[in-house]
């Protein structure tokens, strides 16, 4: 751990202090709310001055402690408020931007708990990956994007095999936050893909792709719902359970699917596209946290107006 104040710039002490008063450095599975982090940590978000220092100070910090072979709870939980940061609407961008500017070397042991906690860092390192991947790379229409999320939630729902293996892992309070958290990020994923999938189905005169790969990605929400039927029931063994929401059915009319097979796309009249257009907007899903903001947006709106009190979006 860092103890020498020269090791620090004046900038990252206070950093140092917050993350001692959430006891972070603590070697235990206590973790603090989601609210006690908001208040302690809102000073450094007043204007967007101080975020991207607080940002890019806290990044170097993690780095640092988490290189330091020893305390796995400690890494594990500047990993859950890296996290906690990079689902919030406050500062995901440019904490994703940070996030991949560098691979960390994670020194751990080779135990279970270690495991679990190289795999939630390379989790992270994908899921930043993909927010600046998705905000500035993807082609409008480019159905990639659904098959590389698809990828994101199974790499998600794979830390479940590691944390299974950790002892008593029931009542570790600090492995149970992580999966709540990464749960809340792949149902707000998952609900995007199979909302989007739907419609695409559903409205298939627009239809600009292959129908043959429409239908791989049909396929590939099946399998998706079924692992996140499983993994929402791994979420039982934790006392958080009952705050999320069961995975998103997607559920598509045979004869829909029938018109996809048969690669004759049906052609509506005006009136009816209409109607399906407002059906379709009237039934967008909620997410785990019954979200008013219904479409899952990876990146931040550039256009809005910076506002000074801070709060997370989860």
């Amino acid at each position: 751990m860092i103890t020498n104040s020269k090791e620090l710039n004046s900038n990252s002490q206070p950093i140092m202090n917050a993350l001692r008063d959430l006891n972070i450095f603590d070697q235990d599975n206590e973790f603090q709310s989601q609210q006690s982090i908001s208040i302690r940590l809102k000073s450094f978000f007043e204007n967007i001055s101080t975020k991207k220092q607080f940002l890019k100070s806290l990044f170097k910090i993690v780095e640092q402690e988490i290189q330091e072979k020893g305390n796995l709870q400690k890494q594990l939980k500047l990993l859950l408020l890296l996290h906690i940061i990079l689902s919030s609407q406050v500062a995901r961008s440019e904490q994703s931007k940070i996030f991949i500017s560098k691979q960390i070397n994670i020194q751990t042991n080779n135990t279970t708990l270690g495991k679990v906690c190289q795999q939630y860092y390379f989790y992270l390192y994908k899921l930043a990956s993909q927010t600046t991947f998705i905000n500035e790379d993807v082609i409008n229409g480019d159905i990639l994007i659904y098959f590389t999320l698809s990828n994101q939630c199974n790499l998600g729902i794979s830390i479940q095999s590691q944390i299974e293996n950790v002892e008593q892992f029931q009542t570790n309070q600090l492995l149970g936050n992580i999966v709540k958290y990464i749960y809340y990020d792949l149902q707000d994923i998952a609900i995007f893909i199979m909302k989007d999938v739907k419609s695409i189905i559903e409205n298939q005169q627009e239809i600009q792709q292959n129908k043959l790969q429409i239908l791989e990605l049909y396929k590939e929400c099946q399998v998706l719902q079924q692992k996140m039927l499983s993994f929402y029931r791994f979420n039982r063994h934790f006392q958080h359970f009952s705050q999320i929401m069961p995975p998103y059915s997607l559920v598509v009319e045979q004869h829909y699917l029938k018109e996809l097979q048969e690669n004759k796309p049906k052609i509506y009249s005006l009136k009816h596209l209409s109607k399906l257009n407002q059906e379709h907007t009237k039934n967008i899903p909620q997410t785990s946290k019954q979200r008013q903001r219904i479409k899952f947006e990876f990146g931040e709106k550039k256009k809005k107006e910076e506002s000074p009190q801070f709060s997370f979006s989860n």
